[in-house]
């Protein structure tokens, strides 16, 4: 049981506070609008309509007596209750999540838990290989797997809530020991009947007057910032005209022909009728792979997953 943090401001909260038992849908859906700041993405993020989301946020609150967001057509933000409740939120589902796997564990006769975090397109390249080893050498383990984007990943890996991440780099996080695996570089992704689409290589000049289609900034800052540079390096900025948390929403967009895309090569495994790969012409940048930990010794499971890590990449990590 939580207990709403009390709130020095007159209107957001009743004078009594009160501590009723919260409902973990509804803590998720709030901790989602906390991060994000936004409801249509946290609607996105956790697959739901955005009125059902906003219901949930005002059931919350009338429940726990305390206003926690302050919202209007222009921002969102917490108030102090609402911080306090993020803070307080995110380690109950975390200590939750522990509990549920324990009782997973013991019900199943399994003694080892690894915890795995990843993003696409990473899964289609070492992550598999990765799952397949470890699931073959150590059977005993018993492995909970967590798809999500980088920011996500990050902060799951500094709660606890996660024993290890696949991430995009560069990139740094408080807490979180990252060590980079790989680079590889970025291709366009174009509509199958785009005047591109015959070549090759393909100048990334020839795309500035093109709308372009990424991942939102908040959710992945080095990829976003990278794809920006790439575009002022060849003489302009990009005009995003489209947004999306998951990869094969991007590409799908441009194979509905709404703009082209860049991302990382791997995304080449995947198939959609509309949509073609093309190189980059010159040198393009290229984005990075890395594994996320958190900064105490690993345990036998997670040593025995680094040790498979770095079979595969030759990256020492322990």
């Amino acid at each position: 049981m939580l207990e709403a943090a009390s709130n020095t401001e007159k209107s957001p909260c009743d004078s009594e506070v009160k501590s009723p038992p919260l409902d973990t849908r509804r803590l998720s859906c709030f901790i989602a609008v906390a991060e994000t700041l936004h409801f249509r993405k946290a609607a996105e993020r956790l697959h739901m309509a955005q009125p059902a989301l906003s219901q949930q946020i005002r059931r919350l609150e009338e429940e726990l007596g305390c206003q926690l967001l302050r919202r209007d057509r222009r921002r969102v933000e917490l108030t102090p209750a609402g911080q306090a409740l993020l803070d307080a939120g995110r380690r109950a589902l975390v200590h939750l999540s522990h509990a549920t796997e324990a009782a997973q564990r013991t019900a199943a006769g399994q003694q080892a838990l690894l915890r795995v975090g990843f993003l696409s397109p990473a899964s289609f390249s070492l992550v598999p290989e990765v799952l397949r080893r470890l699931r073959a050498e150590h059977p005993e383990v018993h492995l909970m797997l967590r798809e999500a984007d980088s920011t996500t990943l990050l902060e799951e890996v500094r709660l606890g809530g996660l024993d290890v991440a696949f991430v995009r780099g560069p990139v740094t996080a408080s807490g979180v020991r990252i060590d980079t695996l790989r680079r590889e570089p970025l291709v366009v992704v174009l509509p199958s009947g785009h005047r591109l689409a015959r070549k090759a290589r393909v100048p990334l000049e020839q795309l500035a007057d093109e709308p372009f289609i990424g991942f939102p900034r908040d959710t992945a800052p080095s990829l976003h910032d990278t794809v920006t540079g790439m575009c002022l390096e060849a003489g302009f900025a990009p005009t995003f005209v489209t947004e999306a948390g998951e990869w094969f929403t991007i590409v799908s967009l441009v194979a509905a022909g709404l703009g082209c895309a860049l991302l990382p090569e791997s995304v080449r495994t995947f198939t959609r009728e509309g949509a073609v790969y093309r190189a980059i012409a010159g040198h393009p940048r290229h984005v990075e792979l890395a594994i996320a930990r958190g900064p105490t010794p690993p345990g036998p499971s997670l040593r025995a997953c680094l040790r498979i890590v770095s079979a595969l990449t030759s990256v020492d990590l322990l």
